[in-house]
């Protein structure tokens, strides 16, 4: 019911040799909403259903989309190549970011010295300007977010060519789906009339069909708002209630009037519950880390070893611990702790955001070694191919740890080539530096992120050659010599480090 638009990736709007399911001159089993079981070859689908062909009497079947038992008309949709698009109509509305962290979302009716006032449905409300962390911004919503159904309507009539009858079809369908139910029917009389006198057959059999499937829920009201603010709620990304409601449903209507539009509905709620919950955590992941590793960015009496262990291995657990309270209170109150990490790992799918931090001027606080990986990708591939066991090379990997501590206490006792300690540069950065240190040690190594790009400056005092050579006397020689020593700024790395992760 609240999938309005169907579009074929394929040229043609219909087929008489079917691709995908039912291809290749194979027989199909398609179910029936009744509870009956059809096999046999598809011969003919398009927008209006499918034409099957019995292979036990070579009994012909023309079969509505609407005829199929839930979930069964998208698998062999999905199998024809085409292509279902949400049915929320999106418009265009405004998100206010505030000073304090929260967001208002909503339609701005007016703006002035006062402030902007802000409508989000029913409710209107005025935001001084001095609340605005931001100016507003645009965005695409769901229509349900911000408009009762009575106000979409309002909104979008007199944009609708009254002569179009495709036009006041989708129209119809549209008010269908954020539940203007009398308006949608109104609009679909219209569109029949048009179809009617153009004799367009195509139209008046969908038309007829949504009919169907409108005067069921006008006939259904109270099932049928049910279905809706389940709808509503996961639109709102409020999961944890429409899973409630779910349950609710099956208790009230047993063997409701709308069952099919239910089971449809329940079918498709874990998967988009999953993908909404990777969504939400792509948003909120990098904010939550760097939320505590700009905290930790003004502390100043802390050793290195303290730093990185927090950045590799505290900032995980604590963001873990507070993303998975957010997502229990909103998507799912069972969500399971391991849960988080298979959520996580499908951001990439998902689109995920790219983030880069650098070193700077401590990235000889790294050592060499990790300082300058990836500069010369050649030797790296060498590296990387060098034909040694995963066993020894993780042998490798635990004795570098264990010299790198070795080197850090030495470092600790007697100070680095000049004197300086890594504690000793934590103290003469500024806060936004050692920020920008720790965020960058987090996505290299907390194992969080996926670094996709390395990048390198030269040190601008030895101009990356991590020496700086000056004239001086010699005693007795009567002359003078070159003398070579360690940079002051990189300490012989030569070079200062960003990162690119997601």
């Amino acid at each position: 019911m609240w999938n309005l638009l169907l579009m074929l990736l394929a040229c043609a709007p219909a087929q008489d040799e079917p691709s995908g399911a039912g291809a290749g001159g194979g027989d199909e089993i398609v179910r029936l909403r009744d509870g009956r079981l059809l096999v046999g070859a598809i011969t003919r689908h398009d927008l209006d259903g499918l034409e099957l062909v019995s292979a036990r009497d070579g009994g012909r079947y023309a079969l509505p989309w609407s005829a199929l038992y839930p979930g069964e008309a998208q698998r062999l949709k999905d199998g024809f190549g085409y292509h279902d698009e949400v049915g929320v109509p999106m418009v265009s509305a405004s998100r206010l970011l505030l000073r304090n962290g929260a967001e208002e979302l909503g339609v701005i009716l007016r703006r002035d010295e006062r402030g902007v006032e802000l409508r989000t449905r029913e409710i209107a409300k005025v935001i001084p300007l001095a609340e605005l962390a931001a100016p507003p911004e645009t965005v695409l919503v769901a229509a349900t977010r911000v408009y009762t159904p009575e106000q979409f309507y309002a909104q979008r009539v007199t944009e609708v060519a009254a002569d179009d009858a495709l036009a006041q079809f989708d129209f119809a369908r549209e008010l269908q789906s954020v539940f203007a139910l009398e308006p949608a029917q109104q609009h679909l009389e219209k569109a029949r009339a048009l179809a009617t006198a153009s004799g367009d057959q195509a139209l008046l059999r969908r038309v007829d069909a949504a009919a169907g499937e409108l005067a069921r829920s006008l006939a259904n009201r109270v099932e049928a708002q049910a279905l809706e603010d389940i709808r509503e709620d996961m639109h709102r990304d409020r999961y944890a209630d429409a899973a409630e409601k779910l349950e609710d449903y099956e208790k009230k209507f047993p063997g409701g009037a709308l069952r099919g539009e239910f089971l449809d509905l329940r079918g498709r709620f874990e998967e988009r519950r999953a993908a909404a919950m990777t969504a939400f955590l792509n948003r909120n992941w990098y904010d939550t880390a760097v939320k505590y590793l700009k905290r930790k960015a003004l502390e100043r009496e802390l050793s290195f070893d303290q730093l990185m262990d927090y950045a590799q291995e505290e900032v995980p657990q604590l963001v873990r611990k507070e993303l998975l309270g957010r997502l229990r209170e909103g998507y799912a109150k069972d969500l399971a702790e391991d849960q988080i990490d298979l959520l996580w790992k499908e951001r990439v799918s998902a689109g995920a955001k790219r983030h880069q931090a650098s070193y700077g001027f401590g990235t000889w606080i790294l050592g060499e070694e990790k300082a300058r990986e990836g500069l010369d990708e050649k030797k790296e591939d060498q590296k990387k191919d060098d034909g040694k066991t995963a066993e020894q090379k993780e042998l490798e990997e635990r004795t570098k740890r264990y010299l790198e501590n070795l080197e850090r206490e030495r470092r600790k006792s007697k100070g680095g080539e000049e004197g300086v300690t890594p504690e000793d540069w934590w103290l003469s950065a500024s806060p936004t530096e050692r920020f920008q240190w720790l965020l960058a040690y987090y996505a290299e190594f907390s194992g969080d992120y996926q670094v996709t790009s390395k990048a390198f400056d030269a040190c601008p005092t030895c101009a990356g050659t991590g020496v700086v050579q000056e004239d001086s006397l010699v005693p007795g020689s009567g002359g003078q010599q070159r003398k070579r020593s360690a940079c002051p700024t990189c300490h012989k790395v030569g070079v200062k480090r960003a990162v690119t992760f997601r």
